[in-house]
């Protein structure tokens, strides 16, 4: 579903029909006549950043964020997991919506994947996200101390899938 790996990402490219390209947030659609899907190619920190990963995935997502979840943790695909981690780790103001999820349905992902999206998610490290995230934070209803709440959530929920309970 995500592709992150460069080399997988221009040859997936060169199978399709570019369709659209915003030159403004660097997103490009593309369509692919074999499936008939269509893809998009963005870079969700923006190309500004110097961290700045390029995401190529199927367009649109599931709207229910229950099953993107569902689909992109259990695929037995890391870059499905990180994949999602790096999109939402965008947005913190769905962390409380996530961490409520992944308590209730921990059991039934995968330790692997559960595990590489909280590594990319950035609840643990919160303090990177606020730094990347100074703009967007001001403009989101979460305070610093709500924040801090998360990573404590965010650790206890990573320790029981961690220890199996």
């Amino acid at each position: 579903m995500y592709i992150l790996d460069y080399k997988k990402q221009v040859q997936r490219i060169n199978e399709m029909i570019p369709l659209r390209k915003n030159d403004k947030t660097f997103e490009v659609f593309y369509h692919d006549p074999a499936s008939g899907e269509l893809w998009k190619s963005f870079f969700p920190h923006g190309k500004k950043s110097i961290n700045s990963v390029k995401i190529l995935r199927p367009e649109p997502l599931p709207t229910d964020l229950r099953h993107q979840l569902e689909l992109c943790l259990n695929s037995g695909n890391p870059a499905d997991a990180a994949g999602l981690g790096i999109e939402y780790s965008l947005h913190p103001e769905k962390w409380n919506e996530i961490l409520i999820i992944l308590n209730t349905n921990r059991k039934i992902y995968l330790r692997s994947g559960f595990f590489e999206f909280f590594n990319y998610l950035g609840v643990k490290n919160s303090h990177k996200v606020l730094d990347t995230l100074s703009e967007n934070l001001k403009n989101s209803q979460l305070s610093r101390k709500e924040l801090v709440l998360l990573k404590k959530r965010a650790s206890m929920l990573w320790l029981k899938k961690f220890f199996w309970i």
